[in-house]
């Protein structure tokens, strides 16, 4: 899968030259990002991680366990929906050359590019990945934090004629909630379904 800079797309090259380097993050990996396309469904986790020399700077990176998770769920969805997967934070947050969660204003700065995603890629259904992720989104559109369902029956937030739905992060379930990964999949790749495929009369 073809990656590209944001700097290099048309719509947001003086844009970005405003805002991507003001967080500071690049300096230690530069951003991980998808090629830029419209999809109906976007994942949003909350930063990039760290990449072997070499390797493909992906978001939710199938090589690692989190998004393999997303691409079995993707997998038997794909001949009828389209994905795009992004981060809150580009780049990877590193210090003593391991990843740290991302400070909050460093989520503030990389927001921007977010928003430029949402308004020219054009989504249906934005999964906001995790409590930290779904907090600070649902915060910037005034809305309250949300307890995540434990039966993974998601509450989604139409927002602009888009969905925005806070789920489990994947690592979440690996690591905690093993047991359950086959009901976390069907909860989503149903969620996914209905949404953009409502029944009729609904």
């Amino acid at each position: 899968m073809a990656t590209t800079s944001l700097q290099s797309l048309p719509l947001a090259i003086k844009f970005c030259k405003k805002t991507c380097k003001t967080c500071g993050l690049d300096i230690y990996q530069g951003p991980a990002l998808e090629r830029a396309k419209e999809a109906q469904i976007f994942w949003v986790g909350l930063s990039a991680v760290m990449f072997k020399e070499g390797q493909e700077k992906l978001p939710l990176s199938p090589l690692k366990s989190s998004g393999a998770l997303i691409h079995s769920i993707e997998a038997p969805l794909r001949p009828i929906f389209s994905f795009y997967k992004t981060n809150l934070v580009k780049c990877a947050p590193i210090e003593d050359d391991k990843v740290r969660y991302p400070l909050t204003h460093e989520m503030e700065k990389c927001f921007p590019n977010f928003e430029w995603e949402l308004k020219h890629l054009h989504p249906k259904v934005v999964l906001l990945l995790g409590k930290q992720v779904a907090d600070f989104v649902l915060k910037r559109f005034d809305l309250p934090k949300v307890t995540l369902a434990e039966h993974f029956q998601y509450h989604m937030f139409l927002i602009d004629g888009t969905y925005f739905v806070p789920v489990h992060h994947p690592s979440y379930m690996l690591i905690y909630k093993r047991r359950y990964i086959q009901q976390y999949i069907n909860g989503i790749q149903d969620l996914i379904s209905k949404s953009i495929c409502p029944k009729k009369g609904q």
